[in-house]
């Protein structure tokens, strides 16, 4: 393992790396209309940084949809996350949103921009779109197909059955989403991340929706639970933009404000119970993405108030985009990038995501990698090798890596 230093959950600080320069680039306006009601509108703008933020409201979403395109500028794609091995050299379509381990012991990459791939980059199932898989036995998986537009639109979200080479929807997700909204606000489906239960049913996390969703082989759904908005500290965007000396309008933001949870990533627990975390949405908040634990029957539970869908660990992370245990029962937390999505999605910044490992019992963490690039998801071979994303979003750059 690469430099592991202990941290706690109440970590304030965190040690940083160099700082990665890059250019993102979205098909869709990397500045839509907001995933939450929250969201700031700037009307007038002093330096370039604030240009990005002005007249609009800011979503993380765009991070989080095939949509999203990107080139960089001045990153050598050399780059290498300490520790870590090339696996693909002739590169993805790109974006990368998921790993998974098969059963024989490949390593599956949902490649957003061609369909489910194998580390040598081939596409073995063709699925534009998708944004993960789980699979069930040889040859058959669940897959998610996520947003590929703005946020709210129907860009057929669903979640699929695959099994010799045939992809079957089983359910609508934008539909359930649109004509039951279980978090009550704006109509916004973006499933991102899936967990098999078997052949007979997969969970199913919802970024837009706010929701963990339990769906059965004849695309009934049941909703587990719900994540609630919370207050945030602004203190991380108004450093981002260089405030006060910026004159940013993102600094005349009120010291706290709320913010959506945006889950993105589900893992069943050696308990039984699926762990969720978040990755927090506008205004992008460090050291606030809490990670949630959900009763297997809970139904329609309230997180925070219901006793079916409690924190496990109460913020301490800075946009969460991925969860995995490993084989002895440590739970694995990949953050996108220590300075938020926001720094990467809108500001082309980031000093890369980190890798931790936790202990549940004792609610500490270790850190297992750091200064990864554009970090979007991980996954354990079954040698118990680590393996994540890097540099997820850029066309012939986005790979994936093991972690020594």
């Amino acid at each position: 393992m690469n430099d592991i230093n202990s941290f706690t959950t109440d970590r304030l600080e965190k040690k940083r790396g160099g700082m990665m320069k890059f250019l993102l680039i979205a098909c869709l306006s990397l500045f839509v209309i907001a995933c939450s009601e929250s969201s700031v509108t700037t009307t007038e703008t002093t330096d370039n940084s604030d240009d990005l933020v002005s007249s609009t409201e800011v979503s993380p979403h765009a991070i989080l949809s095939s949509g999203y395109l990107s080139e960089s500028v001045g990153m050598s794609s050399n780059f290498r996350a300490k520790g870590a091995h090339t696996a693909n050299e002739d590169g993805f379509a790109s974006p990368l949103f998921g790993l998974a381990t098969a059963p024989n012991g490949n390593i599956l990459v949902a490649d957003a921009g061609a369909g489910v791939a194998t580390l040598d980059g081939r596409t073995n199932i063709p699925l534009p779109g998708v944004s993960d898989m789980s699979p069930i036995g040889r040859g058959t998986m669940w897959a998610l197909k996520g947003l590929t537009g703005a946020p709210g639109d129907d860009t057929g979200q669903a979640l699929y059955r695959v099994s010799k080479g045939k992809n079957k929807v089983i359910a609508d997700l934008f539909s359930f989403e649109a004509t039951n909204n279980p978090d009550g606000g704006v109509v916004d489906s973006n499933p991102f991340d899936v967990e098999s239960l078997g052949g007979k049913a997969a969970l199913v996390v919802d970024a837009g929706g706010n929701d963990l969703l339990h769906i059965d082989n004849k695309g009934n759904l049941k909703v587990l639970a719900v994540f609630p908005d919370e207050l945030v500290s602004t203190a991380n965007i108004k450093e981002l933009v260089g405030c006060p000396d910026s004159g940013a309008g993102l600094c005349g933001l009120p010291d706290m404000m709320p913010a959506q949870p945006v889950p993105t990533s589900v893992a069943i627990g050696p308990d039984g119970y699926y762990y969720v975390g978040e990755l927090k949405g506008f205004p992008a908040p460090s050291n606030a993405s809490n990670i949630w634990r959900i009763a297997p029957d809970a139904s329609w539970a309230e997180c925070g108030s219901s006793p079916d869908c409690m924190k496990v660990f109460d913020g301490g992370f800075t946009s969460i985009i991925d969860l995995v245990f490993d084989s002895e029962g440590n739970l694995h937390v990949a953050e996108l990038d220590e300075q938020s999505w926001f720094a990467v999605e809108v500001l082309g910044g980031g000093v890369g995501g980190t890798i931790n490992s936790c202990d549940l019992d004792a609610a500490s963490c270790t850190e297992v990698a750091t200064e990864i690039p554009i970090l979007t998801a991980i996954t354990f071979g079954n040698d118990g090798r680590l393996w994540a994303t890097q540099n997820a979003l850029i066309p012939n750059l986005a790979e994936v890596v093991a972690i020594d």
